[in-house]
């Protein structure tokens, strides 16, 4: 089978480094940290894991950081040890073809999206870490000492073999289309309700690759009489933001004059074009991350106010903070998904994968529209340049399908698919980074195939939930970030998380009547960078709401 793996030695990552200052090829050579083989298919490695067959998978900003070795052994993340050998691509959606004899919550023939690394729950951990007991997954505290079992495959690979804890199976109502954009879904609708704005509010929103234009919807979808502006960079980026309801542009060659008439601030300069802003923004979404971005929106914020930065940075900084405590502002740091204070206001829980997957179903959020490019695996060269270069591309998501893939390469895999014992159905009721690039490298020309609406068919199922472990004394989280990587190529779009696992089949979107839901919610850890091997987000997310720990 087609296999991507990521081995992020230090050899490696410094060779590449050096190499590909000179030669663009070198990010795809035989000494690169990214190898995609064709493979000998691997038997599950235990009896509570699963084998899925992938449909789609999106290339992700932090996958590219890793691929083009974006990154700075000195930050934090680097000092943790963890594992230097995985597998990209952690948004995935498939279907489930073979399950093991003690596998309790998914049947051969359900479409699942990846939700989370290994965890506790995944992996048998007791007593649970004060993360994972509160069903903050992607914060497990013994994400990198793990031993037993690791996960084969990606999103980026025909198939993946996974704990199925890690796993979130989705309605047959949501499109693969749909699907495959769960997860960074979740990581806008996460990063918005860690510092909701309120209605009247002025909110930006820095950035709109994948995870921008999907917060500006989370936003127009909890909070629609906010007002947003967006700062993009590209013109085909500023005409979807519009679209999608931004009411102002921010552009960089004005953007403190910008931010002064959007909201009304009273702009300042001083010695050496020093600019501050009295006023701005209530709440400011920052989906790059960068030392530049960074610094401006904690000028840009009003006193008070908030920044979650939600883009991702593999290097060390230097930056002014004084803001912070002169304006006595919030800045909320957010990685993943989790759980949720849900409905808002509450003191009721819910997974981020459930309360996103909801949206999507209730057509609050249309991840789908930013789908602009398909490519098979064996075109993974074109598929990453397109994804990088979007100036020339006009990329928004760049997806695999595996329905691409020639026939030759395409194993048969349905004989070893093994049934298992039904499971009881209870009726239930309904979370790019973008970061700054410079064009290094000339794109190679797209193999690039124009998006049609698939057919909508889709076999109908009773709603049905499967229960997961509840939560243990939820706590606070505590944050942990992605991990590793050196150097510094061009920081790229697109952020969620970062390691996943794949695999092969039909494009065939799904659908069904809204009468029959289909949500599952069951824990799973969600990946941060450098957590751990092949994995990065899905399960039906762990229904049992917690309860409210203050």
């Amino acid at each position: 089978m087609w296999t991507s793996t990521l081995e992020l030695s230090q050899k490696r990552v410094v060779l590449t480094q050096l190499v590909g200052r000179f030669w663009p090829g070198a990010y795809f050579s035989s000494f690169a940290p990214l190898q995609v083989q064709n493979l000998p298919r691997q038997s599950l490695p235990a009896s509570n894991w699963v084998r899925v067959r992938n449909h789609l998978a999106g290339i992700c900003g932090s996958d590219l950081h890793m691929i083009y070795v974006d990154g700075d052994f000195r930050i934090a993340p680097a000092a943790l040890p963890g594992h230097r050998y995985s597998y990209p691509g952690h948004e995935v959606v498939g279907e489930v073809i073979e399950v093991g004899d003690d596998v309790e919550h998914l049947h051969v023939g359900d479409r699942v999206v990846l939700q989370s690394g290994p965890n506790c729950i995944s992996t048998g951990a007791q007593p649970l870490c004060r993360s994972c007991a509160s069903g903050n997954y992607s914060l497990c505290e013994r994400a990198h000492l793990f031993s037993g079992p690791e996960p084969i495959g990606g999103g980026w690979s025909e198939e993946m073999l996974v704990h199925e804890y890690q796993l979130f199976r989705i309605s047959p109502e949501m499109s693969d289309e749909q699907a495959v954009l769960l997860e960074p879904s979740a990581v806008a609708v996460h990063a918005v309700l860690r510092s909701l704005p309120q209605s009247g509010d002025h909110v930006l929103i820095i950035g709109s690759g994948t995870i921008g234009l999907l917060t500006l919807q989370v936003i127009r979808a909890l909070v629609p009489g906010a007002t947003v502006s967006v700062m993009a960079r590209y013109p085909f980026q500023i005409e979807q933001a519009t679209r999608m309801g931004a009411a102002h542009i921010l552009y960089a060659q004005d953007s403190y004059q910008g931010v002064e008439r959007a909201t009304g601030a009273k702009l300042f300069t001083g010695m050496f074009d020093n600019k501050m802003l009295i006023g701005g923004y209530e709440v400011i979404f920052d989906t790059i991350g960068s030392k530049e971005t960074i610094h401006n929106a904690l000028r840009w914020v009003r006193a008070g106010g908030a920044v979650v930065l939600i883009g991702l940075s593999l290097h060390t900084m230097r930056l002014d903070l004084t803001p912070i405590w002169y304006q006595e502002i919030d800045l909320v740091g957010t990685l993943g998904h989790g759980m949720e204070t849900w409905p808002i206001g509450s003191h009721e829980y819910r997974s981020t994968f459930a309360i996103t997957a909801e949206l999507i179903e209730s057509e609050q959020l249309h991840p789908e529209k930013l789908i602009t490019h398909r490519f098979s695996l064996s075109n993974f060269r074109e598929a990453l340049s397109t994804a990088t270069t979007k100036e020339y591309s006009r990329a928004i998501k760049v997806v695999f399908d595996y329905a691409l893939l020639p026939a030759s390469v395409v194993p048969n895999v349905r004989a070893t698919a093994r049934q298992r014992r039904p499971v009881a159905k209870t009726a239930v009721r309904p979370q790019e980074q973008q970061g700054d690039h410079e064009e290094s490298f000339v794109p190679l020309p797209p193999d690039e195939h124009l998006i049609e609406p698939a057919p909508l068919i889709a076999p109908v199922s009773e709603p049905f939930e499967v229960p997961l472990p509840a939560p243990q004394n939820p706590l606070p989280e505590t944050e942990e970030t992605p991990t590793f990587s050196a150097g510094e190529q061009p920081a790229l779009e697109d952020q969620s998380q970062t390691i996943t696992t794949g695999i092969s089949k039909s494009k065939n979107s799904r659908k069904l009547s809204r009468s029959q839901k289909t949500t599952e919610d069951i824990p799973a850890p969600v990946e941060a960078i450098g957590h751990s091997a092949g994995t990065n987000l899905t399960f039906d997310a762990l229904e049992e709401e917690s309860k409210d720990v203050s």
